[in-house]
């Protein structure tokens, strides 16, 4: 009988089921969509109900597609968003809907620590420059303040992937990636008492749950479970990791000195290091790799991919209409407008902060800007300018993390990486060779890497990386283009600075929110 390993990916957006054989070739994958419910303009909630609904649907999906005995898996592993809080009671029950790490409301906490030093304390002692939604140490002051009676009740909170674990397994705790999510002191590898005691939320300690690493057995498939997905009761579960560590485990980055980014809804820019160095300026945020020894310097910006499926969304009905008459994807077209615009977009320039921002700056102000229109300029020069921009600002992070180390290699992964014209934009860009790995499910596949080696089938992950991963594209960059985007991304960066003082002036007179 052949073996098989699951990974089970719970995305901001959709909830996937992706099995694999041992060659790390997909099998078959199940998926379901999740909602976001914003309360209040701002913030950002997920039902924890319906996540494991959609985690539920997606795992039989996946099990009917791929028509093997689940006695066949030998292992299964999680990834996930990380950041917000997911409170459980002490019997195991949602306390409330969670807050995702979209969520905004803890602004006004990080700018009193701005003002009174306390953010540069927290990133000496955690590595992470915080935003709004990092999780306990934004959000829970505002809990404290605002809603109480939830943090009283709660028995512990979880994130996301571990939220899945528990209704798989029935045990609670989570993986060091998602600990070190500004919680972690690396000189001793535990929570940080500091990090609690100067977000004022020591009296709530008992809340972390306990750490297990990645790619160790966290639990094993109840039989409550295995009734509800059709599981294998009894299957070992490896604790997992989070969804940027995974997805790059699963795009094959494993090595020292290399990078990988996802451009997904949200972009996830990775730099592999040995030792866990801090930046100086405080810019970019350090955690914990999901491969043991290593660390993972990495730039978390709010929007990449996500800025094109807003624009997609609300201007885009003509390149719909096409599509469906040729019978190809809308962004298909979209790629053929952007590859027919020259390098510059025609002049314009995008920033792509319609979510704020958190690196390699934290702003919460920030907001999305075309720069440089002309009644000349149609729909494909401002998609052209929206990939550049997105380029742009993975560039902007990879010279935070770089330190004027160079870089050769990116692993490039998610939605964005289907696309050749913005591939091509982005090796040019950074300068980098971007290198496509096959499969589509790099974070499932990260998970199921983590759980061949939690049950023994691999020794290490590299050993794993080389049986289960394969490169399946790669672009190397256009010397004459660099040096455009050379002088495009000085452009962008003094466009930055020119409208930080009126994004700032915006939120102060509250204009989003007149009537």
């Amino acid at each position: 009988m052949d073996t098989y390993l699951l990974g089970i990916d719970n995305g901001t957006t959709v909830t996937k089921a992706a099995l694999f054989n041992l060659k790390g070739e997909e099998v078959a994958v199940g998926s379901q969509e999740v909602k976001t419910y914003h309360p209040q303009p701002g913030w950002a909630e997920q039902s924890m109900d319906e996540i494991w609904a959609a985690t539920v649907a997606a795992i039989r999906e996946c099990l009917r597609k791929a028509s093997v005995d689940p006695k066949a898996i030998a292992g299964i592993s999680l990834s996930g968003h990380g950041g917000g809080v997911w409170l459980l009671d002490a019997n195991g029950r949602p306390v409330r809907d969670a807050i995702i790490w979209l969520d905004g409301r803890a602004k006004p906490y990080l700018d009193q620590w701005a003002a009174d030093g306390r953010l540069a304390e927290l990133y000496d002692e955690s590595g992470w420059s915080l935003f709004a939604g990092i999780g306990a140490p934004t959000i829970f002051p505002w809990l404290m303040e605002h809603e109480r009676e939830s943090l009283d009740r709660a028995r512990v909170n979880l994130f996301s992937k571990d939220w899945t674990k528990f209704c798989l397994t029935g045990e609670w705790n989570t993986d060091q990636t998602m600990a070190s999510i500004a919680l972690m002191n690396y000189a001793t590898g535990k929570y940080s008492e500091k990090v609690l005691d100067l977000t004022g939320i020591a009296p709530y300690r008992h809340l972390l749950p306990p750490i297990v690493p990645s790619w160790e057995v966290a639990g094993r498939v109840t039989k409550k479970a295995a009734e509800e997905t059709g599981l294998a009761e009894g299957t070992p579960v490896a604790s997992g990791a989070w969804d940027g560590t995974s997805s790059v485990l699963g795009a094959g980055c494993v090595r020292v000195g290399e990078a990988a980014s996802v451009i997904g809804t949200a972009g996830v820019h990775v730099v592999i290091s040995a030792q866990p160095d801090l930046d100086p300026e405080r810019n970019y945020s350090l955690m914990y790799h999901t491969v043991p020894g290593l660390y993972a310097k990495n730039a978390l910006t709010m929007l990449a991919a996500g800025n094109l499926n807003w624009f997609e969304k609300e201007f885009c009905l003509a390149e719909r209409q096409e599509a469906e008459r040729r019978g190809v994807s809308v962004y298909d077209v979209i790629n053929e407008e952007v590859a027919s615009v020259p390098v510059g977009a025609g002049g314009v320039l995008y920033l792509p902060f319609l979510q704020g921002e958190r690196a390699p700056f934290v702003k919460a102000e920030a907001r999305g800007v075309f720069f440089g229109l002309g009644d000349w300029h149609g729909r494909p020069h401002l998609l052209r300018a929206i990939y550049e921009g997105v380029a742009l600002s993975t560039k902007d992070n990879y010279v935070c993390m770089q330190k004027g180390q160079p870089l050769q290699t990116t692993y490039l992964t998610g939605g964005g990486s289907r696309s050749a014209v913005w591939c091509q934009i982005l090796a040019d860009c950074t300068g980098n060779a971007m290198k496509i790995p096959s499969g589509v499910e790099l974070g499932a596949r990260g998970a199921a890497i983590n759980a061949g080696v939690a049950v023994g089938l691999f020794r290490s992950h590299e050993e794993a990386v080389q049986q289960m991963v394969q490169i399946e594209r790669e672009y190397t960059p256009n010397p004459a283009q660099v040096a455009r985007y050379e002088q495009l991304y000085a452009l962008y960066r003094e466009c930055i600075r020119a409208v930080w003082p009126l994004w700032e002036r915006s939120w102060e007179m509250g204009v989003a929110h007149w009537k």
